[in-house]
């Protein structure tokens, strides 16, 4: 039995109307508050008054503060998740003993970051081994020391769905003096995210996942203290102060930054997409990030449950408690070919790392399970 709230957003999504979407991981279905956001936004347009679509972009700043427990103050645009990683990457100022530490299989966005200040700096990569798909502190405390000048990782995994103890990775990574950039792409929205209580130092996040929003628009946190310490590493004319809107509008002799956060803001950020996410993020504030969490765990602990009935199967994702997420995938015979049998009975899952993912949100239902579950069944008879 799903609540009002639940039962509402149901009703009023015109992708839920017509599939069981299980795919959160890889990107958000359509809701009644974002489609009604694209018809609002095209009324601004027609009426060429972006006045109030401006208003409602700048606030999702603060939205998204509350969902990781920042200020606005500390959060700037970025194009997408990956910008942000880059942004991290390349802020930090690097000489030729330092090393640059992540998990070996992490999201592509972090460790290609690695990779290229590999390729063109010549920064020494240290991979970062998993215990069984799983992404633990004391295999991080293994590879940093005192010339690790950064430590990058997701929050939570985006093929395994294991969770990490950003705490412990981040406490280990300050006691060598390295700074943390957390990717919360598969986390913020879907967990209780809190940057002041992990003590990270940045943060990158893209808003088509789990937040309910549009692609291609993200976040970057960058906590408050180092915003004055760091220089931008990239120029924008965001970045700067743009004086009045009489001729010229910028000193095209001089490179000046802002003082605030906006320093970072390299590219000339979508209004029209981050109108479309905060009404996304609108949901996930309304019903509460804690009641969203709860109620994600207890569908994917039905799921869990459920996916071992079918047989003697590996799980991908890690069953303790402590590491779990959002995200389950499990090792299925012909994986490809059961993700494509059924979206044709209009299921909606990924196939990812040799395995089925399964990504509920917290207006999923058990049924939802049941459903996939019992087709399941049938297609590995």
């Amino acid at each position: 039995m799903v609540d009002n709230f639940i039962q509402r957003i149901r009703e009023e999504s015109p992708t839920l109307q017509k599939m069981i979407f299980l795919n959160h991981a890889s990107r958000c279905p359509l809701h009644g508050k974002t489609q009604e956001a694209i018809k609002k936004y095209s009324e601004h347009w027609g009426d060429f008054d972006f006045e109030g679509s401006n208003d409602v972009f700048k606030e999702s700043r603060s939205k998204f503060g509350k969902l990781i427990n920042a200020t606005e103050d500390e959060i700037v645009f970025t194009p997408d998740v990956t910008a942000g990683s880059r942004l991290a990457a390349n802020m930090v100022n690097y000489d030729k003993k330092s090393n640059i530490v992540c998990y070996w299989n992490d999201y592509v966005a972090l460790v290609y970051q690695a990779l290229f200040l590999k390729k063109t700096k010549n920064i020494e990569y240290r991979p970062v081994a998993d215990r069984k798909n799983c992404v633990v502190a004391e295999e991080f405390a293994n590879k940093i020391d005192k010339n690790t000048k950064l430590v990058m990782l997701s929050h939570v995994q985006w093929l395994s769905g294991c969770k990490a103890d950003v705490k412990e990775i981040a406490k280990i990574a300050h006691e060598n003096e390295a700074y943390v950039v957390v990717d919360s792409i598969q986390s913020s929205g879907a967990l209780v995210n809190d940057v002041k209580d992990w003590n990270i130092d940045f943060l990158t996040c893209g808003t088509a996942k789990w937040l309910l929003g549009a692609n291609q628009a993200g976040y970057f946190y960058v906590k408050k203290e180092h915003i004055e310490e760091f220089e931008p590493p990239f120029a924008g004319y965001h970045g700067v102060d743009s004086g009045s809107h009489d001729q010229p509008y910028w000193n095209v002799s001089n490179l000046a930054y802002v003082e605030d956060i906006l320093k970072f803001m390299d590219t000339n950020p979508s209004d029209f997409l981050y109108y479309i996410s905060s009404r996304g993020m609108e949901l996930i504030l309304e019903y509460g990030i804690e009641n969203v969490e709860k109620r994600i765990l207890k569908l994917t602990d039905y799921l869990v449950q459920e996916l071992q009935n079918l047989g003697d199967y590996e799980f991908i994702s890690p069953l303790e408690k402590e590491h779990r997420s959002g995200v389950v995938n499990i090792r299925l015979p012909d994986n490809i070919e059961l993700v494509k049998k059924l979206k044709n009975e209009n299921i909606i899952i990924s196939s990812r790392y040799g395995g089925i993912r399964i990504s509920p949100h917290f207006y999923n239902t058990e049924e939802d399970i049941d459903t996939l579950v019992r087709k399941l069944k049938l297609f590995l008879t």
